[in-house]
Parts: C-alpha cells; sequence; structure tokens
C-alpha cells in the first residue's frame, strides 16, 4: 500500500473554482482499480492550503491514475488554481 500526501496551495480567490474542479478528479479517482482511499481535507491553520490524502495499491496503480483523463484533465485546469508549486511526499506505512 502506498500513501500520497499531496499540498496544495491555492490561490484565495480561485478557491470556489478549485473546489469545483476537485470534486471531479475526486470522484473519478475513488472508482479507479487500486485506489483505497482519496480525500481532500483544508488546512486548519492557513484556509488556502489544502492536501489530496490519496492510498493506491501499489505504483503501478498509481501510473494508471496519473495516465487516467480525468486526472491530465485536472493537472490542466489545476495551474489556473494554484499559488506554488504542488509538494508531494508518497510513503509507505510501517509494518505493525
Amino acid at each position: 500500500m502506498l500513501h500520497i500526501e499531496a499540498e496544495m496551495t491555492i490561490k484565495k480567490e480561485q478557491t470556489e473554482a478549485f473546489l469545483q474542479a476537485v470534486k471531479e478528479v475526486i470522484a473519478a479517482s475513488q472508482k479507479e482499480a487500486g485506489n483505497h482511499g482519496y480525500e481532500l481535507v483544508q488546512s486548519t491553520e492557513n484556509e488556502t492550503v489544502f492536501y489530496m490524502l490519496e492510498k493506491w495499491a501499489d505504483m503501478e496503480a498509481v501510473q494508471q491514475h496519473n495516465e487516467s483523463e480525468h486526472f491530465k484533465d485536472f493537472q490542466k485546469v489545476a495551474v489556473n488554481f494554484v499559488a506554488k508549486p504542488l509538494e508531494i511526499a508518497v510513503l509507505t506505512p510501517l509494518a505493525r
């Protein structure tokens, strides 16, 4: 299992447009094979900072997601919303 945390700082005036656009990519991503979670959360300290929290079965599922039409479509419009480059962390859970 892989976890991905993508930090997005959104231009304040673009927040509503971002929230509308991101709904589609979330819904489509949650239906993808290999997806075990895809959720947008907002910082409690800075209202313009959002995190996409993702869980994937493996790197192959991540690659398929990155090549999906809904993700590519979102990437095209996301450039209008972001105030700075995304910060992405790919994480693996520790065995218990």
